[in-house]
């Protein structure tokens, strides 16, 4: 509704236009006034015949047009038309190799996929080695030259789906079938027919799951092989090869044994079809116990297709109508893929077709498959498909693709190409659905037509209106289909094409045709001139002047009521003459629409701040108002996305999850809207963008408080110690002592295992000059870290105490010591009953030096006991509260305590020296990817890491083969297996010449996993 309260109907889409009638009820048979969704899916067979100004529909475009009409090639002056002797018959592997019957039908011949250079396939040559055994003077010889399997004629080919190469042959009045193995190679395997069964193969399909359908042109049978090219028996008689016979021997008694005759299946008889086969002169396959037969009518001069259907041990036939789009009797066809025919979506491949070449030769005519609830017909799509030098030979799929053989002399397999070339009907006529405006007398206001409409086309609008309608309607629910207005077509003025585009405000581009003058597309407008009543009909006739072009229609609006400016803001003394008052009723009805419209923007302003509406013009404006920069080579999708959830994008900003949602955006067009909702699981999943903090990677194994303290005892009470290659709190100070002796090559006396192991570093000496070296390695090997925090602690504690008292005898008498050197003093182990010496420790713990880490402490101390009770219990010590307890420089008495200090250095701590920290991981397809973009993708992730980072942190940007290192793996994030190494998008692709063997990927089809072959890798 606009703000003068008009509002608009609408056809839109497929399903609105299928609606319409070809013609008025009132006026036509009602064969005629069909809706177009009649003509558009119409699965009858035989088709009807469609009216000759019925509109044609591009599923591509959306758009209704003038009716596509197939484009007929003529014969060529001169040339003979097509016999069946001419065909010789191809097929093609899966590799692209075409395999034929050559000329002459004594060979076989293939013409490879590189190049397309064509070569003698069997018999092969030589027949053997004579020639080169004679000419190597070779000690031992075949005691019987071999013999080739050859033939006087072969008779069809056809490669099944497990990569056989089958092929029929006549010798004399022997027939059968060679089977090549296409896989492993070798000689064929020949399979003869018992010639008691009339068999004269004529063309051969690939069966569904193996095997091969063979058509026997001349007897009128159809024959199915399996896999092991046995004859399945499936509905059909059986012939008699040999009667039964008695056994010479038998038994003493019991009745007599005997060989059961042996039948053979007579294959099914076409003949005694329930729609008899006139002349099969072509066979595809296109399902599981489906084939398609080319069945030709010579004296008639007409052809079909007719399907066929097993289901189970009984056969259902069925036939297309007669095929009056071939000019001639039909000559092959083939069951493919044309090249140049799109497919309803990019990612979808294009739809197979049903080509059928006629006697001409000149063009293949292309034919829909329609199968619909079981009914079976062919559309003829107006598509060209010519054919340049056609032999006659062959139709053949080659990759799912139509090819045919080009040339007389040596053929060149070339595939069926569509030339998008259109002929269009030089009228279409449509009549739209009543228009019900739900009040009587309503004056219909204008029409605006989303279109195209070339140079040399038209478009014409007729109209009547009215408030009775003709045909069922209660009053209440919309009109019947075949309800009319009851009235009299007007003719309107010719449609204006608006140069400001649609008339409805703030539309979306994708949703508004762009307006281009001179291609005629945009919005074009007319005013509805004598329009009045409750009911509108249009009728609407496109109009094409040189059978090239057409008006293209995509959407259709009448709005009403009008509001009248006459009415509302002048005088009555303006309407009292009705001529003059209704042309200037219609004159200002005008200025009316250029206004309406502007006022509709105003009103409509809110749909500038939402970004669902928001024109795509507008969008960078509204992502200011949140200070976003639109990055330009996103699509339009990922930017409304952004400014739609930028409260939600800033409300993560800074966050893990905020670095993902950015770098997201920015390299995965699929972009998920979810993500701006929080964290979810599969945001780390194969392929993803990853972020790894570097807190959260193990140099070492987890320690868990209170697992191991080893306190399994035996049965004789003593605690079971097991020796790890790290050292555990379970071995208590001994075991740490025994490990130092051992690693220094001596033995620990008990004095040594008794006293705490220090956690500083010993001085060098002229004795023991590498001596804090190899405590250091010690630590490393045997700690999994160097432990530094107590013997920094301590440092600061002699440094304060020499500062407080000067010399060691004040300090000896102050606190009741006896130092006599600096390095004697060590960290209080309890609180000292010398006021002196607690008040310094209490000093000593306030200070700011050396309070990160005794602040970590204490807060680990903390959150893990709770209450300085539990924690004296835990530790044997009296400390009157957390904030006293001193960073260990010696290893501590208790296991808990051990096992406290133990987590908190070598884990804790090194936790929070990489707290700032974190990669980004990103993901790469191929290590041959163009280095150039990849140097782009990192500078622009760092962009986009540098700005939405948290500002105290440090990053670095790095692909995926540089993130799963041994020993800094996250267990259930960067553990995920696959081929490793192996992997096709870690290796480079071969060059010969240059890669190595084992280093490089050679690409081809998947290994083949055949019934009766495996394929393995070398």
């Amino acid at each position: 509704m606009n703000v003068n309260g008009a509002r608009f109907q609408m056809l839109y889409g497929r399903d609105d236009w299928a609606r319409c009638t070809t013609a008025d009820f009132a006026e036509a048979e009602s064969a005629a006034t069909q809706p177009l969704a009649f003509w558009w899916e119409v699965f009858a067979s035989p088709m009807p015949i469609p009216p000759s100004t019925l509109p044609g529909w591009d599923p591509s475009r959306s758009e209704i047009t003038l009716q596509p009409q197939a484009i007929e090639l003529p014969a060529t002056l001169g040339e003979t038309p097509l016999s069946l002797d001419a065909r010789r018959p191809a097929a093609a592997d899966r590799h692209g190799n075409v395999y034929r019957v050559a000329d002459d039908a004594a060979s076989l011949r293939v013409a490879s996929t590189e190049g397309g250079s064509e070569a003698p396939f069997w018999p092969a040559e030589p027949a053997d080695c004579t020639q080169t055994r004679r000419e190597r003077r070779l000690a031992f010889e075949t005691h019987q030259a071999a013999q080739a399997h050859a033939a006087d004629r072969y008779l069809a080919v056809v490669v099944s789906e497990d990569d056989y190469l089958v092929a029929a042959f006549a010798r004399g009045d022997l027939r059968g079938l060679m089977s090549f193995d296409l896989i492993s190679g070798g000689p064929p395997l020949e399979t003869r027919w018992p010639a008691a069964v009339p068999f004269e193969p004529f063309d051969l399909c690939p069966r569904h799951g193996g095997g091969a359908w063979v058509l026997d042109r001349v007897h009128r049978r159809l024959w199915e092989l399996d896999c092991t090219l046995a004859v399945v028996n499936s509905g059909q008689t059986a012939l008699p090869l040999s009667a039964a016979v008695v056994d010479d021997f038998q038994p003493h008694s019991g009745p007599l044994r005997e060989q059961a005759a042996v039948q053979f299946p007579a294959g099914l008889d076409l003949a005694a079809l329930s729609l008899p086969v006139h002349d099969p002169i072509a066979i595809e396959s296109i399902g599981a116990g489906t084939v398609l037969l080319l069945d030709r009518d010579a004296p008639l001069q007409r052809s079909r297709v007719v399907r066929l259907r097993r289901e189970g041990s009984a056969w259902a036939a069925d036939a297309s109508q007669w095929l009056d789009a071939l000019p001639a009797l039909a000559h092959d066809m083939v069951y493919a893929s044309g090249l140049g025919h799109t497919a309803a979506s990019l990612t979808e491949p294009a739809p197979p077709r049903l080509f059928i070449a006629s006697e001409v030769g000149n063009q293949v005519h292309a034919f829909e498959v329609v199968d619909h609830d079981g009914q079976f017909a062919l559309r003829a799509p107006a598509e060209l498909y010519p054919l340049r030098r056609y032999g006659g030979r062959a139709l053949v799929s080659v990759a799912g693709k139509a090819h045919y053989d080009c040339g007389l002399g040596l053929p060149r397999w070339t595939p069926v190409v569509q030339q998008h070339r259109q002929r269009y009907a030089a009228q279409a006529v449509f009549v739209t659905p009543v228009f019900d405006s739900n009040e009587l007398g309503t004056v219909w206001d204008k029409l605006l037509l989303d279109a195209a409409i070339p140079p040399d086309t038209a478009i014409t609008v007729e109209s009547r209106a009215g408030d009775e309608l003709s045909g069922w309607f209660d009053g209440e629910s919309q009109p019947a289909a075949d309800a009319q207005v009851i009235g009299n077509w007007l003719r309107e003025p010719v449609p204006r094409l608006r140069a400001s585009g649609p008339e409805l405000p703030w539309l979306r581009r994708e949703a508004a045709r762009a307006t281009r003058r001179e291609a005629g597309a945009g919005t074009w407008e007319l005013l509805l001139q004598q329009a009045h009543g409750r009911y509108l009909q249009l009728r609407v006739t496109l109009v094409g002047r040189n059978g090239t072009a057409t008006p293209r229609l995509r959407a259709l609006r009448v709005w009403s009521p009008r509001f009248s400016y006459p009415q509302r803001f002048l005088p009555a003394l303006y309407r009292e003459d009705s001529a003059n008052g209704d042309f200037l009723e219609r004159w200002l009805a005008n200025c009316e629409s250029t206004l309406t419209q502007i006022e509709d923007r105003v009103a409509n302003v809110q749909s500038l701040f939402d970004a669902r509406t928001v024109p795509q013009d507008a969008l960078a404006w509204l992502a200011g108002w949140f200070d976003l920069a639109l990055d330009p080579s996103w699509d339009e999708r990922r930017h409304r996305l952004l400014v739609r959830h930028a409260m939600d994008f800033f409300r993560w900003r800074g966050t893990v999850h905020g670095l993902r949602v950015a770098l997201t955006l920015a390299f995965e067009p699929g972009f998920d809207a979810a993500m701006f909702e929080g964290p979810d699981p599969d945001d780390e999943g194969v392929g993803r963008i990853r972020i790894v903090e570097s807190y959260q990677t193990r140099l070492v194994e987890t320690l868990v408080a209170g697992a191991a303290l080893g306190r399994a005892a035996s049965d004789d009470g003593l605690r079971n110690v097991v020796l790890q290659s790290l050292w555990t709190p379970a071995e208590g100070n001994a075991g740490l002592v025994d490990r130092y002796a051992a690693w220094l090559q001596s033995t620990a006396s008990a004095l040594q295992q008794m006293t705490p192991f220090s956690l500083a570093a010993p001085p060098n000496t002229a004795a023991h000059p590498d001596a804090a070296q190899e405590w250091n390695a010690f630590c490393s090997a045997h700690l999994g870290f160097v432990p530094s925090v107590g013997a920094a602690e301590r440092s600061r504690w002699q440094g304060f105490l020499m500062s407080r008292y000067g010399s060691l005898p004040a300090l000896n008498l102050a606190h009741a010591s006896a130092y006599t050197q600096l390095a004697q003093i060590l960290l209080p182990g309890a609180p000292s009953a010398r006021e002196a010496a607690s008040q310094d420790w209490q000093e000593f713990c306030a200070r700011s030096d050396g309070a990160r880490e005794r602040k970590l402490w204490h807060d680990f101390l903390a959150r893990r006991y709770r209450r300085i009770e539990r924690l004296r219990s835990a530790h044997l010590a009296a400390w009157p509260e957390f904030e006293q307890v001193p960073l260990p420089d010696r290893l501590p008495a208790t296991p808990a305590a051990q096992t406290d200090w133990l987590q908190f250095e070598r884990q804790l701590l090194a936790m929070h020296r990489t707290a700032h920290r974190f990669s980004v991981l990103l993901p790469v397809a191929s290590v041959i990817a163009d280095p150039y973009r990849l140097d782009e993708r990192l500078a622009l992730a760092r962009r986009i890491v540098e700005l939405e980072k948290p500002a105290h942190t440090v990053f670095d940007v790095r692909f995926y083969w540089a993130f799963n290192r041994v020993g800094e793996a996250r267990l259930g994030l960067d553990t995920q297996l696959g081929a490793g190494s192996r992997a096709s998008e870690l290796i480079p692709d071969a060059v010969v010449g240059r890669a190595y063997l084992g280093a490089s990927f050679v690409g081809g089809a998947p290994r083949h996993q055949g019934r009766d072959r495996l394929s393995l890798e070398c």
